[in-house]
Parts: C-alpha cells; sequence; structure tokens
C-alpha cells in the first residue's frame, strides 16, 4: 500500500516504540517475519502497513492497552487520502508534520497572517501562544516544539527553503514594536543562509493568490508531495495528487506577485528600522 500523511504518523509511532522498547530492527524482523527493509519502510512511512502487520508488531513490542487501539485505529484509517484533524487528533497529525519536515527536500511556506513557523523567533512564538490564551506550560512545551523544528533549516543536510510573505505579515506588531523588529531582524539573518529564500509580496500589490489562506508545501525525495492547512482548532493535510496539484500551480504566480530577493531584503529592512524607531 501507498505512502500519505497517515502512513507517516504511523511509521514514526512504530519507530519510537521499537527505540524505547531497546528492540533492533533484526531483532523485530525475525519476531514478526516481515523483512527488515520493508519493516523500515514502513517505520519512514514509505509504506502504508496493513492493521494485521501492525497488530503483529505492536505484539511483539509489547504494546497493549489504549496505545495499541490508538495505533491500530490509524491502521484502519490510513488507506484515506487527506486528513483533517479536530481536537485530540491534532497532536497525532502534528507528528506527520514533523516527519515530513525532517525528510522534505524543500518547503515552500506562504503566508499572509504571522510569520512561518520555522522562522519565528522565541519571543515571538511566545507572543502568538499567549496572546492566544493557552496557559504558560503548555505555551512554553510547544515553543521547544517549535524551535526544534526549525532545525531543519539550520542542520548539516538542510532542506531547500522558500517563504512568500505578505508585507502587512511584516507591519503587525505581534508581542510588540520591539518583539516585531527582533523578529524581522532575524528574517534578515536566516535570509543570508544559501538554503534559505524569502520573498515578500508589497503592500501595493494588490490581490494574489497567496491572500486565499496561508499554505505549507513539502516536497519529499520518495514521496508525493503534501500540503498542510491550519485553523483554529483544526488542521489539514492534504495529501490527493489532485488536490496538492492545484498549490504546486499557483507558486509560480505567487513568485511572480513578491518582490525580488534583494528588494524583499530592503522591504523587511524597512519594516525593522521602522519598528526601532518606535519602541514603546
Amino acid at each position: 500500500m501507498e505512502s500519505n500523511a497517515r502512513a507517516r504518523t504511523l511509521g514514526a509511532e512504530l519507530r519510537d516504540l521499537r527505540k524505547v522498547k531497546r528492540v533492533r530492527m533484526v531483532q523485530l524482523e525475525e519476531q514478526v517475519g516481515i523483512s527488515k527493509s520493508m519493516l523500515s519502510r514502513i517505520e519512514r512511512g514509505e509504506r502504508l502497513a496493513a492493521e494485521t502487520e501492525v497488530a503483529t508488531i505492536l505484539g511483539a513490542l509489547g504494546v497493549a492497552g489504549a496505545k495499541r487501539r490508538e495505533l491500530l485505529a490509524l491502521a484502519r484509517e490510513a488507506a484515506k487520502s487527506n486528513w483533517l484533524a479536530t481536537g485530540s487528533g491534532l497532536p497525532q497529525q502534528l507528528k506527520a508534520l514533523v516527519e515530513y519536515e525532517r525528510v522534505a527536500v524543500s518547503i515552500t511556506d506562504v503566508t499572509s497572517l504571522v510569520i512561518p513557523g520555522l522562522l519565528q523567533t522565541p519571543d515571538y512564538i511566545r507572543a502568538i501562544m499567549t496572546e492566544g490564551g493557552l496557559p504558560h506550560a503548555e505555551a512554553e512545551e510547544r515553543l521547544r516544539l517549535r524551535l526544534d523544528r526549525q532545525e531543519v533549516l539550520t542542520r548539516e543536510d538542510p532542506v531547500q527553503y522558500l517563504a512568500i510573505i505578505d508585507e502587512f505579515v511584516l507591519r503587525r506588531p505581534v508581542g510588540g514594536r520591539s518583539v516585531m523588529a527582533d523578529q524581522a531582524r532575524h528574517l534578515l539573518a536566516l535570509a543570508e543562509r544559501d538554503n534559505v529564500t524569502i520573498r515578500v509580496v508589497p503592500e501595493d500589490r494588490g490581490w494574489h493568490p497567496g491572500l486565499y489562506g496561508s499554505f505549507e508545501m513539502l516536497e519529499t525525495a520518495r514521496t508525493s508531495p503534501v500540503v498542510h492547512l491550519e485553523h483554529l482548532r483544526s488542521s489539514l493535510l492534504l495529501d490527493k495528487l489532485q488536490d496538492v496539484q492545484a498549490y504546486l500551480d499557483i507558486k509560480p504566480t505567487l513568485l511572480a506577485a513578491s518582490a525580488n530577493v534583494e528588494d524583499s531584503m530592503g522591504l523587511i529592512l524597512q519594516c525593522a528600522e521602522f519598528l526601532e524607531g518606535h519602541e514603546t
């Protein structure tokens, strides 16, 4: 069975459980009768395991109770394309997103609302979390997770990353002018990296496809691209190619609406200097 967003989560869960149980891949192969190469593909989310295979693996790992029921339910749902998650389903889907970011060769972030998560400073993240009403402990936990996710930009073999940001996002003083000024300076520093490209859609550009809504598109070497959409109490991972294709198709239009890299850096610098001159 082919991979999809749920397969990525299921594989990551099985991999983490195996490591917690300190079971080597070769040992698991002997116990379940599934080849090491096939188990590796399942853990990477490149192959969707059947429910019976998942049950066998969980039995060999000694996983029972609620966790077993959760993963078997995920296996039953895994053949479905696209994935809408709400409420308690959000953490599980987040695991899929983290896995896609980890193995992606290219990420495109388009936003007209907030700075993309992979580019946010700790103070900007904290402002979003706390002003959004999250309890302090939960806000700090989410902050740490988001900072961990950002390592895909700075690791030894970093992902190629493109952000297309509406200029209005740069001018909205999230957390106050000082926080936003630091955030703008952070964007300028990240843009100096060879793998990071930031393009800004000028505020006088008028309508552009990015105003349909923010999205993150992730392309990997071995599986089809996916698109992540996030809202207040729900999150959607699109992995059906005909749905993802619409986002692939508008990328050239978005780039055409954006200022070039040099002018984009000028706009970000202009915003930073404006905010620094009006700190309170």
